[in-house]
This record gives structure tokens, sequence and C-alpha cells, in this order.
């Protein structure tokens, strides 16, 4: 698709620390100068973004937005670039989009040119035809950015390998002792020694994953839709669905049971006996809104398959944090919705999955 390019030079104007009053310019534009070019590009930025917001806008500025735009916020889709502070930084999250992480500063032996892409993801080995490859960090890394999904992976030492199988991707790393299979940052230990073996079986696995995944995952976006639809957030991470900031829903993927609770952290946590006595109590503005929809719909997802004795029981105080335990592996197995296989169990069993003790990214 077209895209237009954006490219105010060199302005400072809201970044008091770094302006022509502290010498940033040396003696070429004094402060009065400088407050009146950035002005100039502000005007300009802010009448292309009006004329053009819904094409690719790339911005290239040598200072950060923030520096000379009095609004420093970025634009949604909108692409920028921009170097000046030394520090690099990336931000894509497929809206807001800035990258500031090939900064040369004063003293770089091989400087180079990097690249990004104007959709908002893409598949970095999609030229790769299937088969077990040795990649580098930084292959891995740009196939993660490319998915959107944050992720942090500095080891040194090891080989790392890809195996890419009808579409999907398993990711292996060998270090001294043993194989193990990589989740972004985070490695747990392979039964077996042979690399081709995973790659051999890499169907079988996914297909005994998919089968109970895509039940699950049809039930969770069923619940989050009922919460968009009342005003809620309706996120899903793990085996949770967000209904604001304090309070949630959890999916037992065991027996499907939902559980709304309302949480300060990850350890105080209230549980009700109901997500309808969660939302009455703690968010009465969703309540009525629910109610109305349960009025339309007659029945809805949010009641559950705990409601039959939920009338005689209180909310309860829950310290525990298993929920988070099955939640991160239930993250694990999402990975499968971006064709990343992040779980290798044998013999293969659903509940010893969601029970086992895990690291995080």
């Amino acid at each position: 698709s077209s895209f237009y390019f954006f490219l105010p030079l060199l302005s400072n104007m809201y970044c008091t620390p770094t302006n022509a009053n502290n010498g940033i310019y040396r003696l070429t534009i004094d402060r009065e100068i400088e407050i009146e070019e950035t002005q100039k590009f502000e005007n300009l930025y802010y009448k292309v973004s009006q004329m053009l917001p819904d094409k690719n806008l790339v911005v290239f500025t040598h200072t950060p937005k923030k520096d000379w735009c009095k609004k420093p916020e970025p634009e949604k889709n909108f692409v920028y670039v921009n170097g000046h502070t030394h520090y690099n930084y990336f931000h894509d999250d497929g809206e807001y989009r800035i990258y500031a992480d090939n900064q040369i500063g004063y003293h770089r032996e091989n400087p180079h040119v990097k690249y990004f892409y104007i959709g908002k993801t893409y598949d970095f080995f999609s030229d790769y035809k299937d088969g077990i490859y040795e990649i580098t960090k930084e292959q891995y890394q740009h196939f993660y950015r490319g998915k959107n999904i944050r992720m942090s992976f500095n080891r040194a030492m090891g080989i790392l390998y890809m195996l890419k199988r009808n579409g999907y991707y398993c990711f292996i790393f060998r270090s001294f002792e043993a194989l193990s299979i990589l989740n972004g940052g985070s490695l747990k230990k392979l039964p077996y020694e042979n690399i081709q073996y995973y790659y051999d079986n890499m169907e079988r696995i996914i297909v005994r994953l998919e089968e109970p995944f895509s039940k699950f995952t049809d039930y969770q976006k069923r619940i989050s839709n009922e919460i968009q639809k009342i005003g809620g957030s309706g996120t899903i991470h793990g085996c949770i669905v967000d209904i604001d900031y304090f309070n949630h829903v959890y999916i037992n993927p065991i027996d499907m049971k939902v559980t709304g609770y309302w949480a300060l952290d990850m350890k105080y946590k209230i549980a009700y006996p109901s997500v309808s006595a969660l939302l009455q109590e703690q968010c009465p503005k969703l309540y009525d809104k629910y109610q109305r929809l349960l009025s339309e719909q007659g029945s809805s997802m949010l009641i559950g398959a705990n409601s039959d004795d939920s009338l005689t029981m209180q909310p309860e105080i829950y310290l525990d944090t298993d929920i988070y335990q099955a939640s991160r592996v239930m993250k694990k197995l999402q990975k499968l919705n971006y064709n990343i296989l992040t779980i290798w169990e044998e013999p293969f069993n659903n509940k010893n999955m969601l029970t086992e003790d895990t690291s995080t990214d």
C-alpha cells in the first residue's frame, strides 16, 4: 500500500534539558529561532496528520516527536523514526510504532542500515522452506518483534535452532547440558538430544494440543465478547479475561468453571460466587448493562457452570496463586495463535500440562 514520508528538521522546543539555551546547537541557532522553527514543523505535522489519517505515514525526525510537539503522544498507525538521544528505543504494539533503535552515537565502527515493515505484523522467516536451521539471537528477536510479542533473549553460549514445518515454528536452544524448548526467553529442558526427532514430531504434538486448546479458546472468546458488550475490557491473557484493571474472570481449563474475582495484586484476591455478584458489588454500571443483556438474550456466557449453588455462597478472600500457574501454561498454548509451538510434553497429558511448574518470559 502507499506510504508517505514527513521529514521535519532538527527541532527541540519542548525539551528543556537539551534546547538552544543549553548549547545544543552551539552557535548555529538561538532559542528564539529554535521556537520559531519548531512551531513551523509542529503546524505542518498537524496538517499532515489530519490530511492523511488513514495512510501509512512515516515520520522521520532527528529529535523524538515529544521534543518538538506540544502533544507528545504518537498517532495510531503512524511510524516514527528518530535518533538524537543515543539511547536505543523500540516500541511496536500494532498501533503505536516508534523506531529509535539504530542510533550510532559518537563511536560506532560498523554502522548499518536497518529496516521496518509497514504492516502491523510480519513473518521474519516467511521465505524459509520447511526444515531445521541454526539462527542467530538477532534473528530470533526479529521473529518475535514481527509477531508483536514482547520477548527478551540474551543468552550468549549455545546454539539456537529454528524448526519450521507447515507454517509452524518451534525454537530450541542447545546448551552444554541439553536441548531446551524456548518460550520467548524462558527454557524448558527436553527429554531427547536428537534435534531431528522434534522436527519429525512437531505436527503430532501440534494436533494433540490444538483440539483441547481450540475448544477452550472458543469458549474464552465468547466470554470476552460478552464482557465487551457490557462495556468491559475483554482482554484475554492466559486463563484470565479482564473486566477492568481490578476485576477479572478466571476460566478453569479443566472443567470450564467461570469465576469472577477482584484482585489488588497477584496475592490478595476476593473470589465471588458468580460474575453477576462481582459486577453488582464492584462494577454497578456494568452490572446494569449485564442485566439488560441477560434480559435481551435470555442467557449469558458469564453465568458459567457454577451458577446453581452460587445463591448461598459469599465472596471469599483467596490468597493462593494457583490460577496464575495454569494461566502461564495457557499463555504458552496461546502462542499457537501465532503459529509458535512452545510446549512439548511426552507422554502428552492435558491435566499434567496445566499444572506443571513453569517459568515465565
